[in-house]
């Protein structure tokens, strides 16, 4: 499997999917529009490179070069950002302009959709559910991975599953020197732009859901599997999830 290079959208966990529905019942027409355009919510694909490859049989190490990290809290310094509201302002608005391109009437409806925060708000209650946080990137990371993987394989991951992901994950953050060195408003942007991929590829597999039209479910479950080829270099079809994270198929 090639190395993660970005992250990309996914579907959250059944069970704390109830309240992605008052988010999309804000606006039909937003919620059928997002999930047609999901898949073009593009992240950095320049941050990633050189990280670790998922997967691997061993468990990755840092590098002799980082500085040891020996306490939670200086690990969780590592991977996590402090906000800046005018940055959140930022991906908001670039966002809704790659959905609503051009047509005016649609990019009203995600202006009021998206409003006060809506969408990172949703993806905080969705990650809590885990124990996890928003602010910690590698936390982001592993919930997008996960719900790749469910929306792919039509699975649940279990909750040992999702300590898995988490760990390996982290891992990869924690060695990885190009992980380590990003500042905080590249954690902070890296880490919202995950928060509306798994929001809207979360919209966007319900309503493919609720349709009953296993066609539409397969065609969101293609764009999933496809985006995550295209931008991450993840193929999920030749991964099984366990326990530890990751692994290859045999």
């Amino acid at each position: 499997m090639n190395r993660v290079v970005s992250i990309a959208l996914l579907s959250i966990l059944s069970a704390c999917l109830c309240s992605d529905e008052a988010l999309a019942q804000r606006s039909g027409r937003a919620t059928a529009s997002m999930g047609r355009s999901y898949g073009s919510l593009a992240l950095s694909q320049s941050i990633l490179s050189g990280t670790r490859r998922l997967g691997d049989a061993a468990p990755s190490r840092p590098a002799a070069s980082l500085p040891a990290l020996t306490t939670s809290a200086q690990i969780d310094a590592a991977v996590s950002y402090t906000p800046d509201p005018q940055r959140t302002e930022r991906t908001r608005a670039r966002v809704i302009e790659v959905i609503s391109g051009p047509d005016a009437a649609l990019r009203a409806e995600l202006e009021k959709a998206f409003a006060d925060d809506a969408v990172l708000k949703q993806f905080e209650r969705v990650i809590s559910a885990n124990g996890f946080s928003s602010r910690n990137l590698a936390d982001d990371m592993a919930v997008l991975l996960q719900v790749s993987w469910e929306t792919i394989s039509g699975s649940t991951a279990s909750k040992a599953q999702i300590k898995g992901i988490r760990r390996q994950v982290l891992d990869i953050f924690l060695g990885t020197p190009a992980l380590r060195a990003m500042t905080n408003a590249e954690r902070q942007d890296w880490a919202e732009q995950i928060a509306y991929q798994a929001v809207l590829s979360t919209i966007a597999r319900q309503e493919a859901l609720r349709s009953g039209d296993p066609a539409r479910l397969k065609q969101v479950r293609q764009s999933v599997a496809a985006m995550l080829v295209a931008q991450v270099g993840i193929d999920m079809s030749q991964l099984r999830l366990t326990e530890q994270g990751f692994r290859r198929k045999s």
